[in-house]
């Protein structure tokens, strides 16, 4: 299976803790360099993988429809059935995590003097507790690592054994083999022993067993697993890992006595026989975690990322095993220089370098190893290879690092305290997504002759068909953002009313500090404001003069009696010309337009924001200032559609060495203030599905004039037609727009799919824009004449090839003459690739561009 991006797209996101060099050497400082008891907002990114892993929307729901009956709940027959299915076992015993199951598996069957026989540590502790030892027998050199040596099982008194534990993927990074199992299987019936099998990383585990076994060949992964769950008696699970849960664990067995044994226990320890320690939500999200292990692009994608991190650090040279969720790096090769306690100055360092922590839990010793796990389907391949480069960089300068140096005497890792000083004075700048995935929705995987019929059916139209036909959705921006769980917990503590709320006063006064203007009147959406704006200034027979029409806002202006006016720079027309502010008015054609018709035929003058129809191309501020003086010169109001005004910011920062290093924030105040009003679609921007809002500098009378026609068009003053939890998810949007590492990342993933299409001559609209590639229909199909509909013809066959969906911006969206019935034949014919924010990663950009690119081949 070849997979080149995600097989899903994200649902929601938590923004991460961006920190300072010196705020990391403060908390280490604190937590006597034991990277443990780092506070989690202090720490970009957990490299660990227990329970840290993305859910899937379903997996999410559930925390909502968890049945918390304290006996029978609905979620733990949910549960058993999946545990029945896809393992095999008829009797279960849920756990609050992977120790539950250990502690009631020794306490119900370890006899005192017995031993248990382990490829692993983890039962060592607590058979010790219970009366019998642990032998731990581990392969020979040479074998596969997590292999039991069945040579020396022939040394053991069976009479003592009284059960042998098998980790799958023992420690993390050494797996066993399905063979391997299978002869232990059969020495275990021979002697009359049961087999435990920890299956909790099963995946990696088949996967490894796969790439060894020539007859696994073809086999799916979970078809391994099962086959290593046939060979045991009794299998423990932990649903923090390969079952994305964040806690819970179960025990399944097909011996009836060891069922009951474990069921009469199971209160005393744990909880009760149908919850066993876990919450109703948490059972249901381990059973749709363990549901969705039927997903095979899901599981691959998953091992993908590791074998991604792992080719990048080979490169690198750096010493490390390949483990179930990441790599585990060897201290010892890694920092030549250092003695002792190496695995936590390795830890150490590299959250100072990076803010990215690895954690030791287990009991003190000095490790080989520190695991460098990966959060299953939580980061990007981008992220991921930003991580490479920080280990990288290290080890690089590895030279400089000294040992900390233990100042206690600890039993465990998270009792160590230590002193000194890791010597990095460098930070690391994580230029890549400054979020990690939540929760994510899988998309629809169609084959092409399902395709072809369903676009056929659409009527080659791409706006009619459905999203479950559509693999990766670029047709616009609008309302498509991932929230975040903090703007999703507003709209979880909304309290509603069509009254006065605390959510409209919050909204306004955001908006009030971050544009400077005093008026602000919520909207269910933007078009809703263009309407009222354009009521409020329009009288019949006016000109309103813009840079480049929208559909919509043209729309209304035409409703309310204007009639627009194009006074863009003529290099917007010109889908080769790469000067670099296309989104300018020209003074001359404002200058000549006002001469023409008076400045009191002139009621305002749309100036949008990274224009959409030309690309998603901004204006300068110098030309903003200029425009404004021009304007106010003859009194004239500068009206912005600031849909996209956080877009413009960042392209004057990039664009303008005056501004490189200005904040976001003050860039978009600046813009604000060479105007007296603004429309706004809150669904780009501002990260929600739903809003928008209109916005006065300190006009009152257009404000009253508005909000009377809210009323009667939209909804109460107070909502806007919005519910309270909308405006809160909205506030909390537009602190997170403005926030420089998140708009910079938004617009390098535009500029990287633009960069791919313009290295193969793919022909699209220069230079990229903020939130789209156009790619130049004309072009791309010269054979076609316009009013065949080139850029319909070009959007409908992307989408047959391979299910990405795109929209015509060109002769169709432009409409007819009314007049003539004719088609209006734009200068631009292009085919829109919208990136929603926060949504798709760099992989799915390079998956686009392959499509793309062999299409226009």
């Amino acid at each position: 299976m070849l997979l080149i991006a995600e097989p899903h797209k994200i649902k929601t996101i938590r923004n991460v803790a961006v920190t300072t060099i010196s705020d990391r050497r403060q908390a280490l400082q604190k937590v006597y360099y034991n990277t443990f008891w780092l506070p989690q907002d202090k720490v970009t990114f957990e490299m660990t993988a227990n329970g840290t892993s993305a859910m899937s929307q379903e997996q999410l729901g559930e925390q909502f429809l968890g049945d918390e009956a304290y006996a029978g709940a609905k979620n733990f027959y949910d549960l058993e059935r999946e545990i029945k299915e896809i393992f095999g076992f008829g009797f279960v015993v849920p756990t609050h995590n992977i120790l539950g199951s250990i502690k009631l598996l020794t306490r119900t069957q370890l006899r005192e003097g017995s031993v248990v026989v382990s490829n692993c540590g983890r039962p060592v502790d607590l058979a010790g507790e219970f009366g019998g030892p642990t032998q731990i027998i581990a392969a020979e050199k040479g074998d596969i690592a997590g292999d039991l040596n069945l040579k020396k099982l022939e040394s053991l008194s069976a009479d003592k054994v009284n059960f042998f534990f098998v980790d799958v993927m023992a420690e993390g990074y050494k797996p066993v083999s399905l063979g391997n199992l299978a002869k232990l299987r059969e020495w275990c019936k021979s002697h009359k022993k049961f087999l435990v099998i920890d299956l909790s990383n099963g995946v990696a585990a088949a996967a490894h067993s796969r790439s060894h076994d020539p007859s696994l060949k073809g086999k799916k992964l979970m078809e391994i697993v099962r086959m290593m769950a046939d060979t045991a008696d009794v299998m423990v699970y932990d649903l923090a890992e390969d079952a994305r849960c964040k806690v819970g664990g179960f025990i399944g067995t097909k011996n009836e006595k060891i069922f009951e044994a474990c069921l009469n226990e199971v209160v005393v320890y744990e909880g009760l026989h149908t919850y066993g320690g876990m919450t109703g939500r948490a059972m249901g999200i381990g059973a749709r975690g363990l549901a969705e292990l039927k997903k095979e692009e899901q599981l691959e994608w998953v091992l993908k990322q590791v074998d991604h991190l792992a080719g990048l650090l080979e490169k690198e040279k750096i010493p490390f095993v390949k483990g179930a969720n990441g790599v585990f790096i060897d201290v010892e090769k890694f920092l030549t220089n250092c003695k002792e306690n190496r695995a936590q100055t390795l830890a150490a360092a590299i959250y100072h370098k990076s803010g990215m922590r690895c954690v030791l839990s287990n009991r003190f010793r000095e490790e080989a190893f520190l695991p460098f796990l990966l959060p299953r389907l939580s980061l990007t391949n981008l992220q991921i290879s930003k991580m490479a480069g920080v280990l990288s960089w290290i080890y690089a300068s590895h030279d400089q690092i000294t040992s900390l140096q233990l100042i206690n005497k600890p039993a465990w890792h998270d009792e160590a305290r230590y002193r000194g000083a890791p010597d990095f004075t460098l930070p690391w700048d994580w230029n890549c997504e400054p979020y990690v995935i939540h929760s994510f929705e899988r998309v629809g995987l169609t084959d092409q002759r399902e395709r072809e019929k369903a676009v056929k059916e659409a009527g080659y139209n791409t706006f009619l068909l459905r999203s479950d036909q559509v693999s990766i959705d670029f047709l616009t921006d609008s309302g498509t953002a991932a929230q975040s769980v903090i703007q999703w917990g507003r709209m979880i503590e909304a309290s509603e009313t069509q009254a006065g709320n605390h959510g409209y006063d919050e909204f306004v006064s955001s908006l009030q500090e971050i544009l400077g203007y005093k008026f602000i009147i919520p909207t269910h959406q933007g078009r809703a404001a263009e309407h009222i704006l354009s009521q409020v200034l329009i009288k019949k027979g006016d000109i309103v003069p813009g840079n480049m029409y929208f559909t919509t806002t043209k729309l209304h202006q035409e409703i309310a009696g204007g009639e627009f006016a194009d006074v863009i720079v003529d290099e917007a027309h010109d889908p080769q010309s790469t000067f670099p502010w296309k989104g300018n008015i020209d003074l001359q054609k404002m200058e000549n337009l006002i001469e023409k018709y008076g400045p009191k035929r002139l009621p305002y003058i749309s100036f949008e924001m990274s224009v959409n129809l030309a690309g998603g191309q901004p204006f300068s501020m110098d030309n903003a200032r200029d425009l404004y003086k021009l304007s106010s010169k003859h009194d004239i109001p500068v009206m912005f559609d600031a849909t996209r005004a956080v877009e413009n910011a960042n392209m004057i920062q990039r664009l303008d060495e005056r501004y490189h290093h200005i904040p976001i924030k003050a860039i978009l105040f600046e813009m604000m203030q060479y105007g007296d009003g603004c429309t706004m679609s809150s669904k780009k921007d501002c990260l929600v599905n739903m809003g928008g809002f209109l916005a006065f500098r300190d006009n009152e009378e257009w404000y009253k004039k508005s909000l009377e026609l809210l009323r009667q068009y939209e909804g109460t003053t107070a909502t806007g037609g919005l519910c309270v939890a909308d405006l809160l998810a909205l506030t909390q949007g537009i602190r997170e727009m403005a926030d420089d590492n998140y708009i910079r990342s938004r617009i390098d993933a535009t500029h990287y799919l633009g960069k791919l299409l313009k290295d193969a001559e793919v022909p699209i609209v220069e230079p990229p824009g903020s939130h789209a590639i156009f790619l130049d229909a004309k072009r791309f199909l010269p054979h076609l004449d316009q009013d065949e509909y080139p850029a319909q013809a070009l959007a409908a066959a992307i989408y047959e090839k391979s299910g990405i969906r795109t929209m015509e911006r060109g002769n169709v969206s432009k409409g007819r003459n009314p007049k003539t019935g004719k088609n209006y034949r734009p200068a631009l014919e292009l085919v829109r690739l919208t990136i929603p924010r926060r949504v798709y990663t760099h992989n799915h950009m390079e998956l686009v561009a392959a499509t793309i690119i062999d299409l226009y081949k």
